[in-house]
C-alpha cells in the first residue's frame, strides 16, 4: 500500500473512532439520576440539618455540593404508602395504597415506566415495598439487602450497587441510568450501638428522657451512620466511573423515625424528610431552599429533568425550576395522611393533614376516642423503651404529656411550625387563631373534595368489620392477611354468605388469600382454584339471591344459591386457611381482569366470612 493511502486510512480510522467515542460518551443528553432512599430518617437527624451528634459526613458533603430543602414532606408516614406516592406522583387515595403493604389501583403507571419511555435504564437496589410488582417494572438488584432480616444483610455486602454503577457506564455508555438505592436503614431493628455515648446525646424534645430511650436513640444514630457509609460507597463508585458531572444525585427518606409521634403519625416528625439534590452545572453548591415540596413531586420532577412531557393528572408537580434557581417557591400547601397499617385494624385512627408554605400545620383526626397503637407500644423489634415511658409518666409531667400526646388525639390540631417545630402547642382551641383554623379547615376540605375522598370513606376505612368468629367486607374493599391473628382465625369449616344481585354480568365475588376466587358470571356460580382449575354450576334460575358457600378443611365444597344446592365437589385440599395476600369483596386486589374475574358489575351485600358455625353470639361454637 502506498504511504499516502496508508496515511489516509489512518485518518479515516481516527475520525471513525472519534465519532464512536462522541456517540457513546457525549450523545447522552439526559442526566443520569441516583436516588438514595433512606428508610425512617427524620430530617433533623442529619448533620447538615443541624444535628451535632450524628455522623453523616457523606450526606453533609452532598449538601455542600448541592441544594438542601428545608420543607420537604412525605405524603404518608408509612413505608408502602409513602413509596407508592414517590413512585407514582399520586397521593395515597388516588394511587390506592393508603394502608401499609397495600397495592396501588389497577391501571396506575409509575416512575420506571415513565423514565423507560425516555430511554432510561431504571434500576432499584434493595427494598421495593410497593405492590403489585408489575405496576413498578424496575430492574431489581440487591434483593439480599432488600429483605427485612437479618440486619447484617442491610449493607449490601455483595456490593451489587457499586458493581452495577461500574458495569453500566462501561457496557451501556449511551443509555442514561436512573438508580434508586433503597436499603432498610435506619429502619428498625437498629444496628447495635458502638460509636455513641447515650448519656451524652442531646435528646430531641419530642422524646421522653429515659435510659432506655437514650439507648434506642444511640442505636438509631448508629444505623444512620451505616446508611451514610453505604451512601458514601455509592458516591465513590460514581466518582470512579467518571460520571459525577453527568449525574444528578438525590438523598431523601420515605418518612420519619420509628419513635412516638414520628413515624405512623402526621406530626412534623413523621412527615418532614431530608431532601438534598446535587445536579452538577444546574444546582448551586452549598445552597438552601425553603420551597415547600412533597415526595409526590419526585416522579414529575425526574420526568422533567429527563425533558419528558409532563404527565396529566398527577398530584405532584415538578420542582425543576427550584433546582435551577429560577423559582424560590413551589407549593402553597402539601397534603399528607395516615390510615395506619393492617396489623392494627382494631386501632384504625385515620388522620388527614395539610401543611402550608407559611408554616401552619393542620391535622384532622377522625376517631379521636380511639387509642393510638403501633409497633412502638409492644412489638418493637429491639431497643424497647416504651415501658420506661409508661413508668416515668407517673412521676414526670413532661413524659406524661408526651405519652398522652402519642396515645390520644383531639379531633383537630393546629400548629405554627415557625415557633413550635415540636408541635407541643395545639392552637385549634385558641381564639386568636380562629381565622387561621377556618382557613386550614377549608383548605383540607377542598383538597379532599379534589381527591374524591369523603369523610364517610375515611371514618369507615377499608378494613373488615369483625365479630366474634366472623368478619364482613364491604364491596370494593379488601383486607390483608396481616390483619388476622392466624391462630385465632383458623377455621375447620369456612362459610361465605352474601346477597348477590347481577349474576349475569357480575364477576369476582371474593378472592380468598390466593386459595381460590369465587365468582358469579353469566348466571353461573363458580370457583377458580390457584392452579386455574374452574368449577362451575349450571345456569341459575334467578339473577339475584342468597349465596351460601361451605368449605371444610378436608376439602368438602358445597355451594347453595337461594337455598338450593348448585355445586358440590371434593377438593382434597385445605383451602380454608389464611395465607399471604388479601381477602376481597367484588375485586382482585391491585388487578383488573375481564370475564369471570372482572370487578363485580352488580351488587354484593353483606359478604361475611364465618368460622366453624353459622350460629352467632359469644357462645357459638
Amino acid at each position: 500500500m502506498h504511504y499516502s493511502c496508508f496515511k489516509n486510512c489512518i485518518v479515516i480510522i481516527n475520525i471513525i473512532c472519534c465519532l464512536c467515542f462522541t456517540h457513546s460518551s457525549y450523545a447522552q443528553t439526559k442526566p443520569n439520576i441516583i436516588i438514595f432512599l433512606c428508610d425512617d430518617l427524620n430530617q433533623q437527624d442529619v448533620g447538615c440539618y443541624g444535628n451535632t451528634d450524628v455522623h453523616t459526613p457523606n450526606m453533609d458533603k452532598l449538601a455542600t455540593e448541592g441544594l438542601r430543602f428545608t420543607k420537604a414532606y412525605a405524603a404518608s408516614p408509612m413505608c408502602s404508602p409513602s413509596r407508592s406516592v414517590l413512585f407514582t406522583g399520586l397521593y395515597p387515595f388516588h394511587n390506592g395504597s393508603q394502608m401499609n403493604h397495600f397495592t396501588v389501583r389497577p391501571g396506575i403507571s409509575s416512575l420506571p415506566y415513565y423514565l423507560q419511555q425516555q430511554g432510561y435504564r431504571v434500576v432499584i437496589a434493595g427494598k421495593i415495598d410497593v405492590f403489585p410488582a408489575d405496576k413498578f417494572p424496575f430492574e431489581h438488584i440487591g434483593k439480599e439487602f432488600g429483605k427485612y432480616e437479618p440486619v447484617s444483610n442491610r449493607t449490601d455486602r455483595k456490593k451489587e450497587t457499586v458493581h452495577l454503577i461500574e458495569a453500566h457506564f462501561k457496557t451501556k455508555p449511551g443509555q442514561p441510568l436512573c438508580l434508586i438505592v433503597a436499603p432498610w436503614i435506619p429502619h428498625v431493628p437498629w444496628f447495635p450501638n458502638k460509636d455513641f455515648n447515650p448519656q451524652q446525646l442531646k435528646l430531641p424534645e419530642y422524646l421522653a428522657d429515659t435510659k432506655e430511650t437514650r439507648q434506642a436513640l444511640a442505636a438509631y444514630y448508629q444505623s444512620i451512620s451505616v446508611a451514610d457509609e453505604m451512601f458514601g460507597e455509592v458516591l465513590q463508585a460514581l466518582d470512579q466511573a467518571g460520571e459525577k458531572e453527568h449525574t444528578a444525585v438525590m438523598l431523601t427518606s420515605d418518612q420519619g423515625a420509628q419513635f412516638p409521634s414520628a413515624k405512623w403519625t402526621v406530626y412534623d416528625q413523621g412527615l418532614r424528610v431530608p431532601l438534598i439534590v446535587r445536579w452538577p452545572g444546574k444546582t448551586m453548591a452549598g445552597t438552601t431552599t425553603d420551597a415547600l415540596v412533597s415526595l409526590a413531586d419526585i416522579t414529575p420532577t425526574l420526568i422533567d429533568m429527563a425533558d419528558g412531557k409532563a404527565i396529566e393528572g398527577l398530584d405532584g408537580s415538578s420542582f425543576k425550576e427550584v433546582l435551577l434557581n429560577k423559582k424560590k417557591d413551589h407549593h402553597q400547601y402539601v397534603f399528607a395522611e395516615t390510615s395506619m397499617e393492617p396489623h392494627y385494624w382494631y386501632n384504625y385512627t385515620p388522620a388527614r393533614s395539610v401543611i402550608t408554605a407559611e408554616g401552619f400545620h393542620y391535622i384532622k383526626n377522625y376517631h379521636p376516642g380511639t387509642r393510638f397503637i403501633t409497633h412502638i407500644d409492644s412489638v418493637e423489634r429491639n431497643e424497647f423503651y416504651f415501658d420506661s415511658w409508661v413508668q416515668q409518666a407517673s412521676s414526670d409531667n413532661k413524659t406524661k404529656f408526651l405519652l398522652s400526646r402519642y396515645s390520644y388525639r383531639p379531633p383537630e390540631e393546629l400548629f405554627n411550625l415557625n415557633n413550635d417545630r415540636a408541635e407541643f402547642k395545639n392552637l385549634a382551641g385558641n381564639r386568636a387563631y380562629i381565622k387561621q383554623l377556618m382557613t386550614m379547615r377549608l383548605l383540607l376540605k377542598q383538597e379532599l373534595n379534589r381527591q374524591g375522598e369523603t369523610e364517610t370513606m375515611i371514618k369507615e376505612g377499608p378494613l373488615p368489620e369483625f365479630s366474634d368468629h366472623s368478619y364482613t367486607i364491604r364491596q370494593h374493599n379488601s383486607a390483608a392477611d396481616l390483619s388476622f391473628n392466624k391462630k385465632l382465625w383458623n377455621p375447620g369449616v369456612l362459610y361465605i354468605t352474601a346477597w348477590i344481585e347481577g349474576t349475569n354480568n357480575g364477576g369476582v365475588i371474593c378472592d380468598y388469600f390466593n386459595n381460590f376466587k369465587l365468582y358469579a358470571y353469566k348466571n353461573r356460580i363458580g370457583i377458580m382454584l390457584a392452579d386455574s382449575t374452574v368449577l362451575e354450576s349450571a345456569v341459575l334460575p334467578a339473577n339475584s339471591g342468597h349465596l351460601l358457600v361451605r368449605l371444610s378443611a378436608q376439602g368438602d365444597l358445597n355451594i347453595q344459591f337461594n337455598h338450593e344446592p348448585v355445586l358440590s365437589k371434593q377438593l382434597d385440599k385445605d383451602l380454608t386457611k389464611i395465607k399471604g395476600g388479601y381477602v376481597t369483596c367484588g375485586k382482585i386486589q391491585g388487578e383488573a381482569y375481564s370475564g369471570r374475574l372482572q370487578s363485580f358489575q352488580g351488587t354484593i351485600s353483606d359478604l361475611r366470612f364465618t368460622m366453624n358455625s353459622l350460629l352467632s353470639g359469644p357462645n357459638a361454637p
